[in-house]
């Protein structure tokens, strides 16, 4: 706001003149104040003083050891620092009673530490603080990338499996119309006139494998089975006559014969079947014991045919081994592939 003032200058100053009087003067002078830069001048000032005030605080060691203090409690809980405070072995002098833990924790700081490693702890946490947010951040973004492509791989996955199980059916569906594997097994594995207790073991050992698994190496090693037992079985009913010896030399041929028709074709079930054989055989003999080559997974020398072999495992017979009952004396040894 602009102020006039009025002065008047005039009279004698006390000294003489040659003849001349001393003229009054009379003056009108403007003073303007401008307040619009007061305002701005008390603003700049509040902001320098609420900055002041900020690294005041934050340069206050009392200010940070609370921070500290809340921290810690907040990081760790509580009941941590209730078993300083319990403990009798860490009792520390001027503090008051029924101390929050928070306040106690904050006594004690102020107790252990100096100022200036108070404001570096302080100083410390923000840091840390800050640092965790953006590896928070860093991590969130990574993990949502990651589920994404895991999730995109997931549903390819998922679309050939369905499209496999589709193809896997019409496959099944195929075999079934063509024949029923069911069917088949007990036509060639089953005895109208009576059979043993090894064969209907066979029977319902080849049931379960055909349920229990869809893969076609069980349809064809049944298949490739059924054409060397049904020859096998048909010549140990038919083979009754002459010395117990001469019809050996007849069966084992046969035997022999059902090996060669299961050579390269393996299920899990292999290793059980084949013994199984070896028993149905055992019960049209009185004389000698036939013994699967497949019965162990090692070389044995006293039933293969051992010569070189070493110590290696058995990979598939050729021949069955047959002993004599009474003496356990080999008399037919096994031969086998490595």
């Amino acid at each position: 706001m602009a102020k006039l003032s009025l002065s008047v200058q005039g009279g004698n100053d006390g000294s003489e003149q040659s003849g001349a009087q001393q003229t009054s003067k009379l003056s009108l002078t403007k003073k303007v104040v401008h307040e619009e830069s007061q305002e701005g001048a008390g603003s700049v000032s509040a902001s320098l003083s609420q900055k002041f005030e900020t690294e005041k605080v934050a340069a206050d060691p009392i200010v940070q050891s609370q921070a500290v203090s809340s921290w810690l409690v907040e990081k760790f809980g509580s009941e941590v620092f209730d078993e300083l405070i319990n403990n009798p072995n860490l009792q520390m002098p001027y503090t008051e009673e029924n101390l929050s833990t928070e306040k106690w924790l904050e006594r004690v700081i102020k107790t252990l530490f100096s100022q200036e490693t108070i404001l570096k702890i302080s100083s410390k946490l923000s840091s840390q603080s800050v640092d965790s947010g953006e590896i928070d951040k860093i991590v969130a973004e990574k993990l949502s990338e990651k589920t994404s492509k895991y999730n995109d791989k997931f549903q390819q996955m998922r679309s050939q499996m369905e499209e496999i199980e589709g193809e896997k059916a019409a496959v099944e569906a195929q075999l079934n119309k063509a024949i029923p594997l069911k069917k088949f097994i007990d036509v060639n594995f089953k005895n109208p006139d009576g059979e043993t207790e090894a064969q209907k073991r066979i029977r319902q050992t080849i049931n379960e494998a055909a349920e229990q698994s869809r893969d076609e190496t069980v349809s064809v090693f049944v298949m490739k089975f059924a054409k060397g037992f049904s020859a096998l079985n048909y010549v140990l009913n038919r083979t009754t006559e002459g010395s117990e010896k001469d019809r050996l030399e007849i069966v084992y041929p046969a035997l022999t014969d059902l090996l060669t028709c299961v050579s390269g074709c393996y299920i899990s079930e292999r290793r059980t079947l084949l013994d199984l054989v070896a028993k149905h055989c055992n019960e049209f003999f009185t004389e000698y014991d036939f013994i699967s080559p497949e019965q162990t997974l090692n070389v044995d020398p006293d039933i293969h045919n051992a010569s070189g072999a070493g110590n290696g495992s058995i990979k598939e017979g050729s021949s069955f081994a047959v002993v004599r009952r009474d003496t356990k004396k080999t008399v037919k040894y096994a031969d086998i592939k490595l």
